[in-house]
């Protein structure tokens, strides 16, 4: 009875301050929408710019390879843009408005043409133009060196001493950046539970209203309990929402809503505990959206959920590394939501992360309950 009251408590105070509930509701769903208007669309497409200063037959055969070269979904890889001057490539280079940019040299036919005669010489050279700060030209690179490479091989009629096989562990390939970062965005709704559960929390003490909840003897375990309720219902309309909106920007994913939808809650639980110990620091509800951004965007970069980060291990348990990302709920959310949607994974195959969720969801419980009873509970 008392859990219903504050399962009923709980969710009023959510409903009365609806900008709040809308902002976590909608806050991945309009991520989705950007990063779509930014990277989704079609499959993904590299710009290339190229300076042919040859007039041989060799260097427009390259062209052609390049600007015909597709990818797994059959679209091209390459956008090309012919340039006439040196300089005006560097500069597009620079501003990224190309990814990638080769300059062929007058000689590139008639160093391949001896080449093929079995005539020593100097190979024909491409130069190619990239910035450090475009994370798009390293793969545009690999894919223009792997043309280049194959031409100057052919013609020579020689084969790399060793061959490569490459396998995909993925069952479902992204065909665009956007499709990429969609786990990463759904766990988004999952951590924007961060502000309603701490303002649920803290709003006690700021409306003085502590003292009547110790009288009322509703207890620590009711009282949270219906704060979990509450939220995980909240983050199962998020991820609805999300998950929703990906599927009408044109994602398909691997595996099934059901899965997501376990994680989500269960990670919900995790968010509530972290805002547990976030609440035992803060006053006001104005804290909560001010200072609690801090451990909000702290979650949301260093859990991998927008980027990946390198795992700095730490140590194994069954075959599965631990580094120190893994102390936050969020990195085993985005990982599982990864696995579930691009490797059709089920929760029998996502069981770490599963369980890794629950175990710090209880440590996060157990830190801020006594935090919690320390700074706020006993002074009520």
């Amino acid at each position: 009875m008392k859990l219903a009251a504050s399962v009923t408590k709980s969710f009023k105070e959510n409903i009365r301050d609806w900008k709040v509930l809308v902002m976590v509701l909608m806050f991945s769903p309009f991520f989705l929408l950007l990063m779509n208007l930014f990277y989704g669309g079609e499959a993904t497409t590299y710009h290339l710019g190229v300076l042919n200063l040859d007039s041989g037959r060799a260097s427009i055969e390259l062209i052609n390879s390049l600007e015909t070269m597709k990818g797994q979904d059959n679209s091209r890889i390459f956008n090309l843009t012919d340039f006439s001057n040196q300089d005006q490539l560097k500069a597009k280079v620079k501003e990224k408005t190309i990814d990638i940019g080769i300059v062929i040299p007058e000689d590139y036919s008639d160093r391949l043409a001896i080449k093929a005669a079995k005539n020593n010489g100097n190979p024909a050279l491409v130069d190619f133009y990239g910035s450090m700060g475009n994370m798009r030209y390293s793969v545009a690179a690999v894919l223009t060196a792997d043309s280049v490479y194959k031409q100057g091989m052919d013609v020579a009629k020689i084969m790399l001493p060793a061959s490569i096989s490459e396998t995909f562990v993925e069952k479902k390939q992204p065909l665009n950046e956007f499709e990429g970062y969609v786990p990463g965005l759904i766990s988004l709704a999952v951590l924007m539970v961060l502000f309603t559960a701490s303002a649920s929390i803290v709003k006690e003490n700021d409306n003085k209203t502590l003292i009547r909840l110790k009288l009322s003897r509703l207890g620590a375990f009711n009282f949270l309990a219906g704060i979990c309720i509450t939220q995980a219902i909240v983050a199962a309309g998020a991820i609805v929402l999300s998950y929703w909106t990906a599927l009408g920007l044109g994602y398909r994913p691997a595996g099934g809503f059901g899965a997501i939808l376990v994680v989500g809650i269960i990670s919900s639980f995790a968010m509530v505990a972290i805002s547990l110990v976030v609440a035992s620091f803060l006053n006001t509800v104005f804290d909560v959206l001010t200072v609690g951004c801090f451990p909000f965007f702290i979650l949301m970069f260093f859990s991998g959920s927008m980027f990946p980060l390198p795992k700095m291990n730490l140590f194994t348990i069954h075959g599965h590394s631990f580094g120190i990302i893994d102390i936050l709920p969020l990195t085993h959310t985005a990982n599982a939501f990864n696995d579930i949607l691009n490797d059709g994974a089920g929760l029998n195959e996502v069981w770490f992360d599963f369980v890794m969720i629950a175990i710090l969801t209880v440590i996060y419980f157990v830190i801020g309950l006594i935090l919690y009873q320390r700074r706020k509970l006993s002074r009520a």
